[in-house]
C-alpha cells in the first residue's frame, strides 16, 4: 500500500500545486463557500489566490507572509453586519446516532479539547471523556470534570472505552506503520463491541454520486457545498493535492501540525484499519458541507466495530 503520493517538491513548496488549473479552480470555489460571511467572498478568493500564484512564481515566501496577507484580506472584506453566531460542531452532529448507551468517549489527537467540550455539553449521560494528544496545549482550567487529558494511550486501561474518535489526524502521521500502531492501541483500549469512528480528509477511489451524499447529510440537517462537485471531477493525484494545499493554508498558524502528506482513498484507509482487527460498519464520503467553519476540507466518515 503506497504511503505518500505527494511529490517531495510539493511538500517543500505547497504553492507549486497552484500550477494545476483544475485544482486552483476547485480550491477557489471551496474557499468562496468557506468564506461566505465576507462581503465579497468571490473577490476575496480571487485576490488571495492571485497573491499565492504570484508568490509561487517569484520563489520562496514565508508562512508568516501568507498569514499576514490572509488576515489583511479578512479584515478588508469583513462583513460587520452579519451576526457573530458560529456554526455548530459538525462532528458532534454527525455522531448523533452513535452516542447511545456510551459511558466513555476517547478522542485521539484531541487538539485543544474543543470537540470534547462540545460533546460534554451535548451529552450529559456520558460519564467520561478522554482527550489524547502528544503535542497540543489545551486550556485545562475550568474543564467539565468528566474530561481528562493525556499525552498518550499507554496509561489507558484495556477495554475501558466505548467509543474512540480520530478526527483529521491520519494524514499528519509519518507512515502506515505509525497508523497501524495507533489502531492497535485503540483496539486494546476499546471494549469488545466498542466503536472506532474516523473522520479523515479523503475521497472515494470508486464512483461517488452527489445524490447519495446529499441524502446522507440530510439525515443530520446538513447540506452539501457546491465545491464538492468540483472536487469529484479531479483525478486522484489532484484530489490529494487539493486536500494538502487547503489544509496547509488553513493551518499555517499551528506550530504542532506536521505536514507529511499521508493522504489515502477511503478504500485504502479501510483496508489498513481492517488489517488492525477492526470490522467496517459503514463509510461515507461527505465532501464539503455548507455553513461550516473555514478550516473544513473534504471529509470522510468511517465507522468500525472492535
Amino acid at each position: 500500500m503506497a504511503e505518500n503520493k505527494l511529490n517531495p517538491e510539493i511538500l517543500k513548496n505547497p504553492l507549486l500545486i497552484l500550477e494545476s488549473a483544475d485544482v486552483l479552480a476547485a480550491l477557489k470555489r471551496h474557499w468562496i463557500g468557506n468564506h461566505e460571511n465576507l462581503i465579497q467572498p468571490e473577490k476575496f478568493a480571487e485576490e488571495f489566490f492571485g497573491y499565492l500564484e504570484k508568490s509561487a512564481g517569484q520563489g520562496s515566501i514565508s508562512n508568516q507572509e501568507i498569514k499576514k496577507y490572509y488576515k489583511k484580506k479578512l479584515k478588508e472584506y469583513r462583513n460587520t453586519g452579519l451576526p457573530a453566531e458560529k456554526p455548530g460542531d459538525m462532528f458532534v452532529e454527525l455522531l448523533r446516532d452513535e452516542v447511545s448507551d456510551i459511558e466513555t468517549v476517547l478522542d485521539f489527537g484531541c487538539g485543544k479539547l474543543a470537540f470534547l467540550k462540545n460533546m460534554a455539553e451535548r451529552y450529559g449521560s456520558v460519564k467520561k471523556f478522554i482527550g489524547v494528544d502528544p503535542k497540543s496545549r489545551p486550556v485545562l482550567a475550568g474543564l467539565d470534570p468528566r474530561i481528562e487529558f493525556l499525552r498518550g494511550l499507554d496509561g489507558i486501561a484495556d477495554a475501558s472505552a466505548d467509543l474512540a474518535v480520530i478526527k483529521l489526524v491520519l494524514h499528519h502521521l509519518d507512515n502506515n506503520q505509525e497508523a497501524q500502531d495507533i489502531f492497535a492501541q485503540l483496539k486494546r483500549v476499546l471494549r469488545p463491541g466498542g466503536k472506532l469512528i474516523v473522520f479523515e480528509e479523503s475521497f472515494l477511489a470508486g464512483v461517488c454520486a452527489i445524490k447519495d451524499i446529499k441524502d446522507h447529510l440530510a439525515k443530520f440537517d446538513l447540506e452539501i457545498s457546491g465545491a464538492t462537485q468540483d472536487f469529484l471531477q479531479l483525478s486522484e493525484s489532484e484530489k490529494i493535492q487539493f486536500l494538502f494545499l487547503n489544509d496547509w493554508l488553513m493551518n499555517l498558524q499551528n506550530p504542532y501540525m506536521p505536514w507529511t502528506g499521508l493522504y489515502k482513498s477511503m478504500e485504502d484507509w479501510i483496508a489498513l484499519i481492517e488489517s488492525a482487527g477492526f470490522q467496517k460498519q459503514s463509510g461515507h464520503f461527505l465532501g464539503a458541507i455548507k455553513h461550516r467553519k473555514r478550516k473544513q476540507g473534504m471529509t470522510t466518515m468511517l465507522v468500525f466495530s472492535r
